[in-house]
């Protein structure tokens, strides 16, 4: 699930592949091939004055394979869950006005898993979509085609649900707040528990959100995400 970044909080410049430098071509003319040397030796004829013969035809092409399709069928989406409370879930609304409780309601519900409602990690995707922006939130709302791996498995196999622990994390160092954005960082802790008294920590994320906001008095919503490796 991770996405290691060599930087956290800003982006570098890449430079394309097969830019070509300016400065790096030559506008000299360079000079003329010296004409090929020539030989006053008659080349000898050939032992028979009959023509010799054409060549054969050499080997055609190889076969060719025509595509009709996509060589790849496209997977059905990951069925969603019911709606509910999980069992796992704070339940503190986050204050809009504060960008640390919008950062850290955003992170927990992303996190908070119950194989008692949810298909698939998508289920609680959905649910952060609440503190998203219009445009995130549709990319969050879109619907996945992948499970979510080994560990939703291990999950599911212990009818388990998950609790989320946040630390702050400005390991590159965090970006001041201004009038209409703002950005938090999270060492995410995704704790498992299931039947028969079974915990487990089941990941850990480094979490970066980026918010932003209208105006002043608006209030604020994730724009974008991004995960570094987890600590």
């Amino acid at each position: 699930m991770s996405t290691p970044l060599t930087r956290r909080w800003t982006l570098g410049t890449v430079l394309a592949a097969g830019t070509v430098c300016a400065a790096c071509t030559s506008t000299t003319t360079p000079p003329p091939a010296p004409p090929a040397p020539t030989s006053s030796i008659a080349a000898p004829l050939p032992p028979s004055s009959a023509p010799a013969p054409a060549p054969g035809p050499g080997p055609g092409p190889g076969p060719t394979m025509a595509v009709t399709g996509s060589p790849f069928p496209s997977a059905p989406p990951v069925p969603t869950g019911v709606a509910g409370q999980p069992r796992g879930a704070s339940t503190t609304a986050a204050t809009t006005s504060d960008p640390d409780s919008v950062a850290q309601a955003f992170a927990t519900v992303t996190f908070t898993f119950d194989t008692a409602l949810d298909r698939s990690p998508f289920d609680a995707q959905a649910r952060s979509a609440t503190y998203a922006t219009p445009t995130f939130a549709a990319t969050l709302t879109r619907p996945l085609v992948q499970g979510g791996g080994a560990e939703w498995n291990t999950l599911a196999a212990h009818h388990g649900f998950t609790t989320v622990g946040l630390a702050a994390n400005n390991d590159d160092g965090r970006p001041p707040d201004q009038l209409r954005a703002a950005a938090r960082g999270y060492t995410v802790t995704v704790t498992g528990h299931g039947d028969a008294g079974w915990t487990q920590t089941v990941d850990t994320e480094a979490m970066y959100l980026y918010l932003t906001r209208t105006g002043g008095t608006s209030p604020w919503q994730v724009d974008r995400v991004s995960f570094g490796s987890g600590q």
